[in-house]
């Protein structure tokens, strides 16, 4: 009888350790004590305006246009040049979620929806990188934002990578194939839109 007792006892105990290493591993994993990201994303529920699985939208503190938004990763991710290729899922949503979020703001403004060549989505690198935890720049319209935000700061190159540019590298890091590659009909060019496609 002691003995059962006893293998009950490390059962529990030992389920109860699991547990106990799972929240802190997962805890250490997701968040870093001291980053102002990570608080936002855990504790500070009235600064976000969408959130996901992966990610949260803020505004940014310092707008450089009209809708300046920052999406956050909610794992402690230090910088950009920290991603693989697994990563690549996370940047997609967090890109889907700022575009959302902003489709959404034109809306309620009554504005027109996005268009693409006056917006800006992307990552600072390093050295530029002011917190270290990984967020998503969202810009729009780009002609609002000052003359060194859009020739120096933001502007893609060596300290701004577009979030499409850094998912397309991965990629290729990677070695993974384009899907579209070997298609026939990848580089087809219509004069006129098939009936088809419209019904």
């Amino acid at each position: 009888m002691f003995l059962v007792v006893a293998y009950i006892l490390l059962f529990v105990f030992s389920v109860f350790v699991l547990f106990w290493l799972n929240y802190w591993m997962t805890s250490m994993l997701t968040s870093v004590t001291g980053c102002k990201f990570c608080d936002i994303v855990k504790n500070k529920k009235q600064l976000q305006f969408k959130e996901r699985n992966t990610c949260v939208v803020i505004n940014d503190i310092k707008p450089k246009a009209k809708h300046h938004f920052l999406v956050l990763s909610k794992q402690h991710i230090s910088k950009p040049t920290d991603l693989t290729v697994a990563d690549v899922p996370l940047l997609e949503e967090m890109e889907q979620t700022g575009r959302e979020l902003l489709r959404e703001q034109l809306k309620k403004a009554g504005e027109a929806d996005t268009v693409e060549d006056m917006l800006r989505i992307g990552f600072h690198l390093p050295p530029l990188l002011s917190v270290h935890h990984l967020h998503m720049h969202i810009i729009y319209p780009i002609s609002d934002m000052g003359l060194i935000s859009r020739k120096l700061t933001f502007r893609p190159g060596k300290v701004f990578k577009p979030a499409r540019e850094l998912i397309d590298q991965l990629k290729e890091d990677a070695g993974v194939p384009d899907p579209l590659e070997g298609n026939p009909a990848k580089d087809d060019v219509h004069d006129k839109v098939p009936a088809q496609v419209i019904s």
